[in-house]
């Protein structure tokens, strides 16, 4: 009897600890985190998801998205672009097993990728950043270590219940993030983007040390673009009179639409600019007058990482 008795002690004890240690990962979903650089002269973003399914890590996916750079033969002006695939949907066509016996990007990711979920980040700390892979099981991985502290910091959102998506455009890069707790509240949700200098004919990208939501109403767009008006199943830019109101000011009223109404991928551009849901505009985005494919293509994406 007195061992039985212990016996449901410890078990009560097990249980009383079990309840009192909090959940590494308290959130399911798809946790990203990316590293924004200037590569050999071009925009480039390093992007790491980390899912978690049941409180635990199921699974790494590492990418890179690269740009482009081109000159104008006439005016000698230089012009950038993100490019349509990144390295791994590109697949075999990146082209680095062109050396007999090495594999491809994406051949190698997937090495690092099942490495990670099976040891976890911490285990790369002693291979220092920028350096090959240089541990047991990464035979094969000549790519360098780039992607330990993007990882990292996906694994550290996904504690943080901190949901990010990325989208690129031109030479834009689009960002949003937003807090999901335990219970699915959302809170939190941020737009936003940074874009690049313009001074073109240097020859150089540089990305611009503050996005439009930082610039607020530095950014200049308030009283000096056209407004827009929407008739007749098109937009028109009048000649005469100026925008009332500044890009950040915009953005706040889809984020104001969303806290009021949920994301649900309903909402699509109105002739490319605004929000509308079966063709019919929305009343609280009539003052949208900025393009928002970019933007609502961030919020399906975030929204379906968080399984909202």
């Amino acid at each position: 009897m007195k061992k039985i008795l212990v016996l449901l002690l410890v078990v009560v004890a097990a249980f009383g600890l079990s309840a009192c240690q909090e959940k590494e990962f308290k959130v399911d979903g798809e946790f990203l985190a990316y590293s924004l650089e200037v590569s050999s002269n071009k925009p480039q973003v390093t992007f790491v998801t980390v899912t978690v399914e049941k409180g635990k890590i199921v699974g790494y996916n590492i990418d890179v998205r690269q740009g482009t750079r081109t000159q104008n033969t006439e005016t000698q002006a230089y012009s950038w672009a993100w490019n349509a695939k990144t390295k791994k949907e590109l697949g075999d066509d990146y082209g680095m097993a062109k050396v007999e016996g090495q594999l491809e990007w994406y051949e190698q990711a997937a090495l690092i990728e099942a490495y990670l979920l099976e040891n976890g980040v911490d285990s790369l700390d002693s291979t220092p950043i920028g350096e090959a892979f240089a541990v047991d099981g990464m035979a094969g991985v000549t790519i360098k270590n780039a992607y330990t502290e993007v990882a990292k910091a996906a694994v550290e959102n996904a504690k943080a219940g901190l949901f990010t998506s990325i989208y690129c455009s031109g030479t834009d890069f689009y960002f949003a993030t937003m807090n999901v707790d335990a219970k699915g509240k959302v809170s939190n949700l941020l737009i936003d983007v940074r874009q690049a200098t313009k001074d073109a004919t240097a020859g150089t990208f540089v990305w611009k040390d503050q996005t439009k939501q930082e610039l607020g109403a530095a950014y200049g767009m308030k009283g000096t673009g056209a407004k827009n008006t929407y008739a007749n199943g098109a937009w028109t830019a009048s000649t005469t009179e100026k925008t009332t109101l500044e890009w950040n000011e915009q953005i706040q009223l889809i984020l104001d639409y969303v806290a009021a109404n949920g994301w649900d991928g309903s909402v699509d551009p109105l002739a490319d600019r605004s929000g509308a849901i079966n063709g019919t505009m929305v009343d609280s985005l009539a003052g949208v007058t900025i393009k928002t494919s970019g933007y609502f293509h961030l919020l399906d994406d975030i929204f379906e990482y968080a399984g909202k």
